[in-house]
């Protein structure tokens, strides 16, 4: 029986790609939403993607939606180039289809609800609820990376994150808690744990429906399989600026441990 359970920890562990040399370095993806030229949200995400031909670019569940990621860098310098140069590319294509992207971090109620043709994701979309659904599909953020070399230390910088959630969601609130609100009505396991060790972390995945896919993990700070600690809790915003404050004070935090 243990020998069973140490097996089964040891495949779970083996979807996470932590990399020491990937140590403190930063990502970040950026959520924001594709516009017509009457304003209106367009679930144009697919026709986006074929255009501008870039792995730095991808889709969310909502077809209204696209996301911009960066190379994950230890350098502000280069994280607020390649931001800019993924908004002048982004904006170059859109307008090229007749679009527009914008951030903003909670859209309309009446927005069109059409799904990104991803299985996964065609799947969620069959199995929530439409309250849910309309919920994922209104909101947009964005999300910081940072590397760890190992589950013991993402363990130890998730747990102490955890002690400044509160502080981090008003850091990053532009929807006076509105968006946030919603994403807890799509993300009912939104609230993240303490771990105690290695073991817990796997028993609270089971618990949670995460085990087969760390992505299916919906906390705000979570452990990602990308082999960092992923911080959520940040609002769509057009400023780069504002993005490099984040990242400036989720390092201090950490350097407190």
């Amino acid at each position: 029986m243990a020998i069973t359970i140490q097996n089964e920890l040891e495949t779970f562990l083996s979807q996470f790609n932590f990399n020491s040399n990937f140590e403190g370095l930063i990502g970040i993806e950026r959520e924001r939403f594709i516009i017509d030229k009457k304003g209106k949200f367009a679930p144009q995400s697919k026709n986006f993607l074929e255009k501008i031909q870039n792995n730095l670019w991808t889709y969310e569940l909502s077809a209204c939606q696209i996301e911009d990621r960066i190379t994950p860098s230890p350098n502000i310098g280069k994280i607020k180039t390649t931001l800019a140069e993924n908004d002048k590319q982004g904006q170059s294509v859109a307008q090229q289809l007749g679009l527009q992207l914008i951030f903003l971090e909670l859209a309309e109620k009446d927005m069109p609800l059409d799904i990104y043709p991803d299985p996964r994701y065609m799947q969620i979309a069959k199995t929530i609820a439409p309250k849910r659904l309309e919920a994922a599909c209104r909101v947009a953020a964005t999300h910081i990376h940072i590397g760890m070399p190992n589950i013991e230390r993402a363990i130890l910088v998730a747990n102490h994150l955890k002690n400044y959630i509160d502080y981090l969601c008003q850091l990053g609130d532009h929807s006076r808690g509105e968006r946030l609100h919603l994403y807890k009505v799509m993300a009912q396991t939104w609230n993240p744990p303490y771990y105690e060790n290695v073991e817990h972390f796997y028993k609270i995945a089971k618990e949670t429906g995460f085990t087969d896919n760390p992505r299916d993990c919906w906390h705000l700070i979570r452990i990602s399989r990308h082999g960092t600690v992923e911080l959520r809790m940040f609002g769509a915003t057009a400023s780069i600026e504002e993005i490099c404050n984040w990242i400036m004070i989720v390092k201090r935090l950490i350097a407190e441990i």
